[in-house]
């Protein structure tokens, strides 16, 4: 996700994930051309995400564990989220379980709703 906002920072013009790429790579280019920002849906989301955050995180939940929360709340799973994040599926487990002391949650879907509920995602 930080390599996402790092790179619009330096001057991205937009952001296409690989998978989609063979469908809009010569829109996209147009539309960069055209001064547009052409992202992938889920980099969209992220960054619509990001900015409707609240600036105030109540329940002390590290980088990561934001991260984490995220992709629980898109509905990857453990073995997605550790390639995506590069760590275990152990160190994926060890995150959610901390992510659910934080929370005062026992369960995903308790996790998810109350992220939602109160913006965390």
């Amino acid at each position: 996700t930080q390599h996402v906002f790092d790179a619009l920072r330096a001057g991205a013009s937009g952001y296409l994930l690989k998978k989609h790429l063979s469908t809009t790579l010569f829109e996209s280019i147009d539309e960069v051309l055209n001064g547009g920002a052409p992202m992938s849906p889920t980099i969209a989301f992220m960054v619509i995400a990001a900015m409707q955050k609240p600036a105030v995180n109540p329940y002390n939940l590290t980088t990561r564990e934001n991260e984490i929360l995220t992709s629980l709340s898109r509905g990857n799973s453990y073995k997605l989220m550790a390639a995506e994040f590069a760590i275990t599926v152990d160190t994926v487990r060890a995150h959610i379980k901390k992510i659910y002391e934080k929370l005062h949650v026992h369960s995903q879907t308790e996790a998810v709703s109350k992220a939602i509920k109160e913006r965390l995602v």
